[in-house]
């Protein structure tokens, strides 16, 4: 933990995989759900059928593992959430529940080991928002984890579907935080092997893209402006919605209609987000700040998989003496914002 008089350093983007699961896919029939093969005591495989989806160590599921990672990288706290593989939106909402309700027990139980150390986010079938509901009140009044992570879209849906809307009412009513993640839900045999050919496209394009996708549903279906108090946090710096908001604004001025349908504009109604700090880029974060506002970025890393920052908050320890940044406004990245975001600023 940090100790007295130094900044506390949060890793908000954090991921968890158990080395088991429920057997969905077997008693279902249905090769889309997810299943764990050990390969030994340190490392396992994620499975789609006979298909590998990746390869997890034991950090993905093991306490010690990763608090060795995070004493090395100075790491105070970590927020684990799932592994958007595991949302199933697409699936039946009873076996959806059931893997939500395996894996938020799975991340309390997690938490309550190290409860200094790890903050934790559980997640819900949104495809049946009653069943969402009841299992979010399950998740903070039960189990006392911090909040949810969702998905970007749901079965191909938007955020703004009227069919959602009271699961973020019910969010807005309890002050659950939001996480939202693209889905990466496994994707057909013949576009995978299409995507073979051009490794990482889907990382770089389609879940930037989706996490635009979905804040803007959430700014142009009115789900922010009806709901002042909601708390969302968009993964990878928001993906691709900096570049897009001037554009959306243009829209929102001369469109006939827009105004109509959205008071606010854009540019304005964007600030309501917090987003991670998982840009790469020194440039990048400036213009996150420009968006979103210092006081809503957070360290992110998309720990433990390949593609994660190394080390945790490189790029805000590249941003400094930047003119874009005060040396305070670091500081709050680091840490103290995924607090505020998540309410738990005076817990540790």
């Amino acid at each position: 933990m940090a100790e007295r008089g130094r900044e506390i350093r949060v890793d908000f983007h954090t991921h968890v995989f158990p080395d088991r699961l429920p057997s969905l896919a077997a008693r279902c029939g249905d090769e889309r759900w997810p299943y764990v093969e050990r390969e030994d005591d340190s490392s396992a495989r994620i499975m789609l059928g006979k298909n590998v989806y990746r390869k997890i160590g034991e950090s993905a599921w093991t306490a010690s593992a990763r608090l060795a990672d995070m004493e090395r990288e100075r790491v105070d706290i970590q927020v684990i959430s799932p592994t958007p593989i595991t949302f199933g939106y697409w699936g039946r909402a009873e076996e959806a529940l059931e893997l939500a309700r395996f894996q938020n027990d799975f991340i309390a139980e997690f938490v309550s080991r190290n409860p200094r150390r790890f903050i934790g986010l559980g997640t819900v079938p949104m495809q049946a928002p009653e069943l969402a509901v009841a299992e979010m009140r399950r998740v903070l009044k039960e189990l006392g984890l911090a909040g949810l992570e969702i998905g970007a879209t749901v079965d191909g849906r938007g955020l703004h579907v009227p069919e959602l809307r009271p699961f973020f009412q019910a969010a807005a009513e309890l002050s659950c935080p939001l996480f939202i993640h693209p889905t990466n839900e496994p994707w057909a045999v013949g576009e995978r092997e299409r995507r073979a050919a051009l490794s990482g496209l889907h990382q770089v394009v389609g879940m930037t893209g989706e996490t635009a996708f979905a804040a803007s549903t959430l700014m142009l279906g009115g789900v922010l402006s009806e709901l002042a108090e909601l708390r969302v946090c968009l993964a990878h710096g928001g993906g691709s919605l900096c570049l897009l908001v001037p554009r959306m604004a243009v829209i929102w001025e001369h469109l006939p209609g827009a105004r109509n349908q959205l008071e606010t504009s854009p540019m304005e109604l964007v600030r309501r987000f917090w987003a991670d700090t998982l840009s790469f880029d020194v440039d990048n974060l400036a213009l996150l700040k420009a968006r979103f506002g210092a006081e809503k970025l957070m360290v992110g890393t998309d720990y433990p998989f390949a593609a994660r920052e190394r080390p945790t908050g490189a790029v805000i320890d590249r941003a400094a003496g930047h003119a874009a940044f005060d040396a305070a406004e670091l500081a709050a990245m680091r840490g103290e914002n995924a607090l505020r975001f998540l309410q738990l600023e005076d817990s540790f």
